[in-house]
């Protein structure tokens, strides 16, 4: 839409229909707008970059965490003397390695609010009430 709007206004000035001045403010606007969207494409491939960063990192911290996990049953299976079963050892410790510490649950109160108290009962004053009371002059 700017592009269109610089032209016809472009237009417009390169026939004498309007002064070359009219050229200006969609120039401008134009020129903010694709500054604009460098930035954001700027911002965009730091992010993917960062994305891509953060995803090869858990990717090697996991594999660490495999390798380590699978040294550890091994070698406990063979200071007792027992051999290793292939998968079972490996797989139940590297499920309650990623594991969180649960919270026990507190136990649930019920909270009750007390209602609003009624407000007392307020003569309303009309002033127009007593106007048919009163006098002409009054």
């Amino acid at each position: 839409m700017l592009v269109v709007l610089g032209i016809a206004s472009g237009a417009l000035a390169g026939t004498k229909m309007a002064a070359w001045w009219v050229i200006v403010p969609p120039s401008v606007m134009l020129l903010g707008y694709l500054l604009l969207l460098r930035a954001a494409a700027k911002a965009d491939a730091e992010h993917r970059e960062m994305a891509r960063h953060r995803t090869a990192r858990t990717a090697r911290a996991a594999a660490e965490a495999g390798r380590a996990e699978v040294r550890r049953p091994a070698t406990a299976a063979a200071a007792s003397g027992a051999p290793a079963a292939s998968g079972a050892p490996v797989a139940s410790a590297a499920s309650g390695a990623h594991a969180t510490p649960v919270a026990p649950a507190s136990e649930a109160r019920i909270i009750t609010i007390p209602a609003a108290p009624e407000p007392a009962e307020e003569e309303i004053y009309d002033q127009f009430a007593d106007a048919k009371l009163r006098a002409v002059g009054d």
